[in-house]
């Protein structure tokens, strides 16, 4: 009789047990179908397609958070490096003449800021960790009349595009108060982005730095800005608009400098996940003609930047610590 009321037990729990599985591998499985065969779905339940899509990148950007496969790119280092804002260094131009940005020191981040492209080419920051994640509010966007280009919010009006933090308001604010997220909203700090990039891949990566990175880890420094292509692309205003985004965040870990490169195009498909768009510095470098980490030797810089890591940062352990014995090292 125990047995045949277990047995029945198992019936009724069987379904409520297998159906979160299938949903999983279903929606792991869509993910991966193509477009010309997933067109049709999206055609006739654009619900449906979105919502497998979306419980596909969820799941398998957690995994992808676990980092149990690939390689992290690091160096032995010593110290002697880490600035309030930057690490290694401001990003260098070498010896270009023309076109030479301009530094603009905040409180929060520093940005290079370009007259003649109407855009900040990289800006600076540190994210660290702090007793509780507590966000101000939002500002309104204004004119750094340190430029002389003094690029207004209007000059995004009705452009397609939207005013893109580089240093981001969400990272700086639970950091440095409402000053420092402030400052975030100057037009200097801002780039022409594409809205499904601006709320999606990059508000992700964004998040991952100022959640997990920079309080895991303790802290990471981070140096973003924009790609500009030929030929380039102006809104009705003038201002040029980036082909790509480029974002590259620094560690030291146990006596090592690691690093992680990514680019990402503006027209980036949604549910693109962070781990996918991972490059080398050098490839970055070769788009943008920047140098960065100048203060590292030669040899540093080629270990450090030639080879993209193939993986994020594992941070299950880290977290583990973190919260259990509030502390990462």
């Amino acid at each position: 009789m125990g047995f045949f009321k277990q047995t029945l037990r198992w019936r009724r729990i069987q379904p409520v047990l297998i159906a979160p599985v299938l949903y999983i591998l279903v929606s792991v499985l869509y993910f991966h179908v193509p477009w010309k065969y997933r067109y049709s779905v999206y055609k006739n339940a654009p619900k449906i397609d979105r919502a497998l899509m979306l419980s596909g990148y969820r799941i398998l950007s957690v995994g992808d958070g676990f980092a149990l496969f690939g390689h992290d790119v690091e160096i032995e280092i010593d110290d002697g490096y880490r600035g309030e804002t930057v690490y290694g260094g401001y990003p260098s131009q070498g010896l270009q003449l023309f076109g030479r940005a301009t530094i603009l020191e905040n409180r929060s981040y520093t940005a290079g800021y370009s007259e003649s492209m109407n855009n900040p080419l990289w800006v600076a920051y540190r994210i660290f960790d702090v007793p509780e994640l507590e966000n101000g509010e939002r500002a309104s966007f204004r004119i750094d009349h340190r430029t002389r280009s003094k690029i207004s919010t209007s000059d995004y009006k009705h452009s397609g595009f939207d005013r893109g933090h580089l240093a981001p308001n969400y990272g700086i604010g639970t950091r440095y108060g409402q000053e420092g997220q402030d400052e975030t909203f100057l037009m200097s700090n801002i780039i022409p982005q594409s809205p499904g990039v601006n709320r999606g891949i990059w508000k992700d990566l964004e998040m991952v730095v100022a959640k997990q990175y920079g309080r895991y880890f303790q802290e990471v420094w981070v140096v973003t800005g924009p790609v500009f292509t030929d030929p380039i692309e102006k809104m009705e205003s003038g201002i040029p608009i980036p082909s790509h985004y480029y974002k590259i965040i620094a560690d030291e870990n146990g006596g090592k400098l690691r690093v992680l490169a990514f680019l990402i195009e503006s027209d980036c498909p949604p549910y693109t996940r962070i781990r996918k768009r991972l490059v080398s510095i050098d490839e970055i470098e070769g788009k943008t003609g920047l140098d960065f980490f100048p203060k590292l030797s030669e040899q540093a810089q080629y270990q450090l930047e030639s080879k993209p890591a193939t993986r994020l940062w594992p941070t299950h352990k880290s977290a583990l610590k973190y919260h259990f014995k509030g502390q990462t090292q």
